[in-house]
């Protein structure tokens, strides 16, 4: 029993929905929203995360036991399509539960920030399109977390094209590692098309960019942080660029991105 509820949890891809939960906190801790907001609005972005991880798993089942991938406890028997589907639509239940306790603006927020990554789940992300899910997702969050304050508000443009840009580069991170897979199923998203050489160059630009923009326009960053800061974020994106170079990039593009992105989001906390 333990064993099917570790891989139902490995199913909803723990480390990237934490970090986006987090990351919602963080920025949330600088929008001074109270400790009880703070909870919610983190729980209600983990089980939104969460929906979308096993939705991921539960629809690309047949297509990831047909290359064996061993990341995935579905392809792998250690969980049921069944568990791992339901498990999913109680995940959008509650976040959609959790953002209406926060009030109407945050429940229909919640609505395009779960239907945006079921749809890129559903075959977006087999096309050239697949990058704007990324992009809407990730530009949706703070508005989300914004929202959900005791008065709702909506963030500066500034931080929603910051928080975008960061999406376009996680997308392309995530997506390179499983380049060779992805070929033998048939998945030919927006990376597969550019390429790797383009694909890298967009992950170290859109992170650099999404970096300069932020230090550039938080007008109470301490100006020593911000170069700091952009500095490990270009290093940091450089990096994951150079391992996106190889025939078989490692999954550590993707996780370098989340570094990078957190690193903005606490300069982005210490800026406001």
């Amino acid at each position: 029993m333990w064993r099917k509820v570790f891989a139902l949890f490995r199913s909803t891809h723990p480390l990237p929905s934490l970090s986006v939960a987090s990351f919602a906190v963080l920025f949330g801790v600088s929008t001074t929203l109270s400790p009880e907001r703070l909870v919610l609005v983190g729980l209600a972005v983990l089980a939104q995360q969460f929906s979308v991880g096993l939705s991921n798993d539960w629809l690309d089942a047949e297509r990831d036991s047909a290359v064996n991938r061993t990341d995935k406890p579905v392809a792998q028997g250690m969980v049921s399509i069944p568990i791992v589907k339901t498990a999913s639509l109680a995940a959008a239940a509650i976040s959609l539960a959790l953002a209406l306790t926060l009030g109407s603006p945050t429940f229909l927020w919640m609505i395009p920030m779960l239907a945006i990554g079921w749809v890129y789940n559903l075959g977006l992300k087999s096309n050239c399109f697949s990058v704007v899910p990324y992009i809407i997702g990730f530009g949706i969050l703070p508005a989300f977390v914004t929202l959900a304050g005791s008065e709702p508000s909506l963030p500066p443009a500034w931080v929603i094209l910051v928080a975008a840009l960061f999406g376009v580069a996680a997308h392309f991170a995530n997506v390179l590692p499983d380049l060779i897979e992805d070929k033998q199923t048939g998945v030919k998203a927006l990376p597969h098309i550019l390429g790797q050489r383009f694909s890298a160059f967009v992950i170290a630009f859109s992170a650099g960019f999404a970096s300069l923009i932020l230090v550039t326009l938080s007008q109470n960053l301490n100006q020593t942080i911000g170069v700091v800061g952009f500095g490990i974020t270009l290093a940091l994106a450089a990096v994951a660029s150079f391992l996106a170079l190889k025939p078989k990039p490692p999954k550590l593009v993707f996780y370098l991105l989340l570094i990078a992105s957190l690193v903005n989001v606490v300069l982005l906390m210490l800026g406001s």
